[in-house]
């Protein structure tokens, strides 16, 4: 029978309490409306809602819980269950590699947290009624929602002393809950967390099906609750599997872009065995990166690509150029970086690379001789922009390196007039061609045979 705690469902010692606790008629009307909603015994659903609000609640003994908190616990139980098991909550597979990180971060919430503070600043009860935001209080040691109609709701959330619940919101001496308003969503009118912070990671691959064909420059659009949980290292120019959502309608324009899945750098793959073995040879970074349609080859065509590749784009003065990956030989790394208030993460660096090709055609001008490129400050410190992958991991490399550099490509004005310039999102050193600090770092630009 439903809410019977039975022996055989317990384990462990201090639980024997449970055993004979049966459950009230609301509580089994749910966990009955589960099991049947997911083909399992009524015995499976209540030994699922026990793992349940043990684990989430710390609800070991049911017989010290008020008999509404228990029914609160069985309605949040069943629905959180149904939503992450609806389609929105899939995942796909994409395989091929990383070749970038984007350094702009931002609170993809903001915006609506703001004018909902607003709102509650102005009118407390009005912001309430409207439904988008709800007064959060304590009453007998767990968090409640002050919703719109009067409507009282339990979070489930234990009081901790000087610890915020996850979804709470403190302004102007209010403390207040973010709605989700949108009627079209599974969990409207439950609360939302404050913030939803964005990183873009830029992609080169394709379904497992199509990456043999098609290898498409995708972006991955990865979203959490916080800035750390968005911004982990990858590893660029190595071959791996990542999951993403599915994309649904595309508006046009956003057909590249896809959507990080939950966990997504725990769910990340570095792997080569979505190919037939005989292939995985071309999976090299080098290979990979070499074989993009932004590559550029030859550097001393950069000023041609920027000049027919740039545009004007609403909003922002300067032209905008295009996207490129270069290869080329580094010939001087700042490791120690800038501190900069336009980069996110509060610091820049930057480094120079050259080729035979520039060497010998700008002999006589040491600015166009060497490419200047400026690397963000999470590339650089987090996602190993000076740093190649050895077979006892992760080491410096020293200039004379070979290094793939995918970024934005501009101008810069020099004694000598424009001079191209990148920004990079990302850097790929190929091992063997990299050359560990402290065994190389020859800088003079006579090792390329031309200049002085």
């Amino acid at each position: 029978m439903i809410g019977l705690w039975v022996a055989s469902l317990l384990n462990g010692k201090g639980r024997s309490d449970k055993m004979n606790y049966e459950a009230s008629e609301e509580v089994k009307e749910r966990l009955h409306w589960y099991a049947e909603q997911h083909s399992m015994s009524e015995e499976a659903a209540t030994k699922q809602f026990l793992d349940y609000i043990e684990e989430h609640l710390g609800i070991v003994n049911p017989h010290e819980e008020d008999e509404d908190f228990l029914v609160d616990a069985a309605e949040t139980f069943v629905v959180e269950r149904r939503v992450m098991q609806t389609p929105g909550g899939t995942s796909e597979e994409l395989v091929g590699c990383f070749v970038a990180v984007e350094a702009k971060i931002r609170d993809k919430r903001a915006r609506v947290r703001n004018e909902a503070l607003d709102q509650a600043r102005a009118d407390l009860n009005t912001a309430i009624e409207s439904g988008i935001v709800a007064r959060a209080f304590v009453e007998t040691g767990v968090w409640m929602l002050e919703k719109a109609s009067g409507i009282v709701a339990s979070t489930q959330e234990r009081f901790v002393e000087g610890e915020d619940p996850w979804f709470l919101v403190r302004d102007s001496g209010m403390t207040l809950c973010l709605l989700q308003n949108n009627p079209d969503w599974a969990r409207h009118g439950e609360p939302i967390g404050p913030s939803l912070w964005s990183r873009t990671y830029r992609f080169l691959g394709n379904t497992k099906e199509q990456f043999s064909d098609d290898m498409t420059l995708l972006r991955i659009d990865v979203s959490g609750s916080t800035e750390d949980s968005v911004s982990q290292p990858i590893k660029i120019g190595q071959p791996c599997s990542i999951r993403v959502r599915p994309q649904g309608n595309v508006s046009e324009g956003w057909e590249d872009v896809w959507r990080g899945a939950n966990n997504f750098f725990a769910n990340i793959n570095y792997t080569d065995d979505f190919v037939d073995k005989e292939d995985r040879q071309y999976l090299k970074g080098e290979i990979l990166m070499g074989g993009m349609d932004s590559y550029v080859s030859d550097l001393t065509e950069l000023m041609e690509v920027y000049q027919n590749g740039s545009e004007k784009i609403a909003g922002i003065d300067n032209l905008v150029g295009p996207l490129v990956c270069i290869s080329g030989r580094v010939t001087d790394i700042n490791r120690t970086g800038y501190d900069s208030q336009y980069d996110p993460w509060g610091k820049d660096y930057t480094m120079r690379v050259s080729s035979f090709q520039l060497q010998r055609e700008f002999v006589d001008n040491m600015f166009r001789r060497e490419i200047n490129v400026r690397v963000h400050g999470f590339l650089g410190d987090m996602n190993h922009g000076f740093e190649y992958e050895g077979r006892d991991g992760f080491k410096p490399y020293a200039v004379r390196s070979q290094v793939y550099i995918f970024g934005r490509l501009g101008i810069r004005v020099t004694d000598e007039g424009e001079v191209p310039t990148i920004k990079a999102t990302g850097i790929y050193a190929p091992p063997r061609l990299a050359i560990p600090a402290g065994e190389g770092g020859d800088t003079n630009l006579g090792q390329f045979g031309g200049g002085n």
